[in-house]
């Protein structure tokens, strides 16, 4: 499918992000260590996500209020933008939630995009364009935001290794598919995660934690298999990552955002190794060992495992001198300074719903 529609559609809801990620005087590096696509907003993170969500609701068509939906479910879902707000993780924390115009009384698929450290859901709706394929292809999308961890401000997901006391985001994403489903009319069967940077490691988590709730997953910029990832079972699994990523190392090493007060547990998160990561999902799922190997365009990679439990597919896509980017994103040459080179060779939005739509958790 060509992106440009959806392209048009993300340009016209998304003008505010567009102009500040052109008129930032911010540097690339300040713009990196944000891991945001618009590197004005990192700069007051709370102000930013509300002006960000107001332009992106003022633009779009009225939210449908949760009450309603709670008290007659699929009969009261509208299309347009609406919300979920949580407390099951610990703080409370939001997501935007798009309903796309072909909705018509009956469960939908649905996708939840974790947006990367420093952004929040809104700007990774922009920066990925998926509520315009959603738009087309007929499906449900939710955009959570984040909440800053003890002693920093920038919106964030827990991980494994970097564990939060007194918040559990795999219970908060328990909560936000139940609300789905509850009030929003999803396919309980059909709920897919993906994300950018900490949200593909937490879309990663998902994998090992929640395999009984997510049909399939696609991680952008960012995985992890931890030693505790004990997947209940075989998920397919699709991963982007770039070579010349210096926010996470394609070969692990330093990244951009460590400085002299990272501690050592953080120091050791970056030493992972993407397609070494990715490849021990693949164990985990008795795929074999050698993957096939294949190339896209002129500048991608892609390694295909097969002979895995159930079948079941897993992707890997190397994109040589790609940076800490998302696929094809619209937004992609206006962060080239920031965050680094973005192919068209792949479409990690388009690709990633074709891959993960082919699945449900009763098949």
């Amino acid at each position: 499918m060509s992106s440009q529609p959806r392209r048009l559609f993300a340009l016209l809801i998304g003008v505010a992000v567009l102009a500040a990620a052109c008129s930032s005087d911010s540097s690339g590096e300040e713009a990196i260590d944000s891991e945001t696509t618009a590197t004005t907003v990192a700069d007051e993170p709370d102000e930013s996500i509300e002006t960000t969500e107001s332009v992106a609701t003022t633009d779009s068509t009225e939210p449908v209020e949760e009450e309603a939906a709670d008290a007659t479910g699929c009969a009261a879902v509208e299309p347009g933008l609406g919300r979920i707000t949580s407390e099951a993780g610990g703080p409370i924390q939001g997501a935007q939630v798009y309903v796309p115009t072909s909705f018509a009384g009956t469960p939908l698929p649905a996708v939840i995009n974790w947006h990367g450290l420093g952004s929040d859901g809104p700007q990774q709706a922009q920066f990925s364009d998926y509520e315009a394929l959603a738009e087309l292809e007929g499906f449900i999308v939710v955009h959570p935001t984040g909440v800053p961890a003890p002693g920093d401000t920038r919106n964030s997901w827990e991980l494994i290794q970097l564990d939060v006391p007194g918040r559990d985001d795999v219970a908060l994403a328990n909560d936000i598919m139940d609300r789905m489903i509850a009030d929003f009319c999803v396919d309980e069967t059909r709920i897919y995660s993906t994300g950018m940077s900490n949200g593909g490691f937490f879309t990663s988590r998902l994998v090992c934690d929640l395999a009984d709730r997510i049909a399939a997953g696609v991680s952008v910029a960012g995985l992890s298999h931890p030693e505790e990832c004990e997947p209940s079972r075989p998920v397919p699994f699709m991963a982007f990552h770039g070579t010349n990523d210096l926010v996470v190392p394609f070969a692990g090493g330093a990244s951009s955002l460590l400085d002299a007060e990272a501690d050592a547990d953080t120091i050791d998160f970056f030493t992972q190794v993407m397609p070494d990561e990715f490849a021990e999902f693949a164990a985990d799922f008795g795929c074999d060992p050698e993957p096939a190997v294949s190339d896209v365009g002129i500048e991608t990679i892609r390694y295909d495992y097969s002979g895995c439990e159930d079948d079941v597919p897993l992707v890997f896509f190397e994109v040589t001198e790609g940076g800490h980017t998302w696929p094809s994103s619209p937004l992609g040459p206006f962060v080239i300074d920031s965050l680094g080179y973005t192919t068209e060779d792949v479409d990690a939005t388009a690709d990633g719903w074709a891959f993960m739509s082919q699945f449900s958790l009763d098949s």
